[in-house]
């Protein structure tokens, strides 16, 4: 068994040019790479895993590497026997994201590789959102506990000035503890550590000072409109008995029973929030606390690059928004609330029209448009999750469903079912004609158009139907939507829009369009599916194929898809002047919303906090329209608030 060990640009030249120490030949699409490739992740470690060929001739060895996004860790090589399946690389850095590749080793060179992501972690894991709440001669403390299968205990040190005061055990089934015998008036530091048979997690700490008595804690006291805030009543102030619940009203009407209370205010105001304790035997005990409700933070944010046909999409909270810049090559996370960008991910090429898509965890999901058609699952903290090469530039918006799986869709008509956790492939189709879109059902069953035609699979891989009329599906971004049981597809070179049976792929109708390609269609409630024509045109046709209205009062550019709002108004924007914001009432009655002064080319989204959102060259910007995102049918590019492109 030879070894190789090399930084990270010393790494990319070996692998790309041959390797001088072992006289590697550049990689040939010739030979017969290995079928699939798994990383999973260890303490200081990897596994990984692949699968060859089946039926095809066996390598003389195979080629592992890896490499790491850290530019000053180490990656390295290593080559192991044929019969070999799997490999375990050890000394690797925590938290720190390695690509492992392998290529198969033949006498007249290497085949291509076929890689995989994972970041090693530390499986001594902390407990986390640790806090303590003040008391008369007594703290309360409370956390979230570490997500492992191992065993292990709690270890709890209380200091004061510097020294340790006691220490407190707990138990794994614990997730609080109250502390008593301490002095009124003294800081104390309270520090949690989780202790494992093969030794201690890192610790967590939090101060707390007795007689400083809140009945009620909140994220802050003074909020923006839509904030999220956590309100918490403190086990540390109700003594008086076994408390058996608790009924928060906020001061506008609304309520909760839950433990711990999540609210966000619609308005702006001064509201007294009031918390009433159920004590066993029926005794209550109340306590109040004062919020102010500020208005909105922000209305433009500079500094994102442009938005090409990318649409701006949410996390499950609403508190942050994400975006993809094209010509800066990155993902942007930004506060929904102050307006600050919170993280980037910067990737090596562009997205042009593929708006990523977000997970029930807050997982952003994305592909970009080099060679090797790199995918990304990026965590809510701005981390890399993983990266799968899926082979051809991804020019369509991912769709990621509820029970944790990703379709991706790919250009030669490439689709990948993956495990949004792992980024595992689950399955894959392949088809032609360059990606259009990908579109779920409440079902299951996953919809895709390119260039060539449409197609329907079902969850488990395995092709419904393929559409009785090979429709030119308009690339790029989402050209999909799902009304009923209509498939609605956007189609190019004045093909308008086709209506297909989810059942049977059957094409119900076909509208057609004036001048062009046409984009992003949206579907209300009652069938209605809207679209744009890069000309100008603007449509809404019925679910029977009927023109409803027709709209180009103004002869420009339109890149943008429409957002339907709960108002029952269509909201969308102009590439071209006069850059206004439009809306238009059932009839096709237009309003001018508001003139923008700048190019758009993203699709509206109407976020959680009853704004337009939109992207404009070099910032993103919202306004204010005073209602929601339609709740019925596919109203808006991605479908939902957080553009899942999935039902289900």
């Amino acid at each position: 068994m030879k070894k190789y060990l090399f930084g990270l640009l010393a790494a990319v030249a070996a692998l790309g040019t041959g390797c001088s120490d072992d006289n590697l030949p550049e990689a040939s699409f010739s030979l017969f790479q290995v079928e699939t490739v798994k990383a999973t992740a260890g303490d200081g470690e990897a596994t990984i895993e692949w699968t060859p060929q089946e039926g095809k001739p066996a390598p003389v060895e195979y080629y592992v590497s890896w490499t790491a996004d850290d530019s000053e860790v180490a990656g390295g090589a290593e080559s192991v026997s044929p019969d070999t399946r799997q490999l375990t690389v050890k000394g690797l850095v925590n938290d720190c994201a390695y690509t492992f590749s392998v290529q198969s080793r033949y006498a007249d060179g290497l085949a291509m590789k076929v890689s995989a992501v994972c970041t090693p972690k530390s499986t001594r894991m902390p407990a986390s959102n640790f806090k303590a709440m003040a008391g008369d001669k007594r703290a309360f403390l409370s956390w979230t506990a570490p997500d492992t299968q191992l065993e292990y205990s709690y270890r709890i040190d209380v200091s004061a000035g510097g020294e340790t005061v006691k220490s407190v055990e707990a138990a794994s089934s614990e997730t609080s503890k109250l502390i008593e015998g301490l002095t009124n008036g003294t800081v104390y530091t309270f520090t949690l550590t989780c202790v494992y048979a093969h030794g201690d997690s890192e610790s967590v700490e939090t101060t707390a000072t007795p007689g400083e008595i809140d009945p009620i804690t909140v994220t802050s006291t003074t909020l923006r409109r839509f904030e999220l805030c956590t309100f918490e009543y403190n086990p540390a102030y109700f003594v008086q008995g076994e408390i058996v619940s608790v009924h928060w009203e906020f001061g506008d009407g609304n309520s909760s029973n839950e433990t711990v209370a999540l609210y966000c205010y619609p308005k702006t105001g001064n509201y007294t929030v009031r918390l009433t304790v159920t004590y066993e035997g029926g005794a209550t005990e109340q306590a109040e606390i004062r919020i102010t409700v500020e208005g909105y933070a922000w209305s433009s944010v500079s500094g994102t690059g442009y938005q090409k046909s990318s649409n701006i999409v949410f996390a499950p909270d609403g508190q942050t928004f994400y975006t993809l810049s094209q010509t800066d090559k990155k993902l942007l996370a930004i506060s929904s609330i102050t307006g600050q960008i919170v993280w980037e991910y910067a990737t090596s090429a562009a997205t042009y029209g593929a708006g990523p898509a977000v997970g029930a965890d807050g997982t952003v999901y994305f592909g970009t448009e080099d060679g090797d058609g790199s995918f990304y699952a990026v965590s809510a903290s701005g981390a890399l999750k993983w990266k799968k090469t899926l082979g051809a530039a991804v020019k369509a918006s991912p769709a990621v469903t509820s029970d944790g799986v990703v379709y991706a869709l790919a250009n030669g008509g490439l689709l990948f079912a993956l495990d949004a956790a792992s980024g595992a492939e689950k399955w894959s189709a392949a088809q032609s004609g360059d990606a259009g879109g990908v579109a779920v059902d409440r079902d299951g069953t996953v919809y895709f158009g390119t260039s060539k035609g449409i197609w329907a699979y079902s969850e488990n891989g395995s092709l419904k139907w393929t559409c009785d009329t090979a429709h030119a599906v308009t690339e790029r971004g989402g050209s999909l939507a799902i009304g009923g049981q209509i498939l609605y597809a956007t189609l190019k070179s004045k093909g308008g829009c086709a209506a297909i049976d989810t059942a049977t792929g059957r094409t119900l109708w076909k509208f057609a369009s004036q001048a062009g390609d046409s984009y992003h269609p949206v579907v209300d409630g009652d069938g209605t599916v809207y679209f744009c024509e890069k000309s100008g045109y603007l449509y809404a046709v019925d679910r029977n194929g009927s023109e409803k209205w027709i709209d180009q009062t103004d002869k420009n550019y339109i890149y943008s898809g429409f957002a339907l709002g709960a108002d029952g108004k269509a909201y969308i924007s102009q590439y071209a002047s006069p850059f206004n914001l439009l809306s238009f009432d059932a009839s096709g009655t237009r309003n001018v919303v508001m003139t923008i002064g700048a190019q758009t080319m993203s699709p509206v989204s109407i976020g959680p906090d009853n704004r337009l959102y939109y992207g404009l060259n070099g910032s993103v910007a919202a306004y204010e329209i005073g209602c929601s995102l339609a709740v019925d049918g596919w109203p808006m590019r991605g479908c939902n608030a957080q553009g899942t492109n999935s039902l289900k």
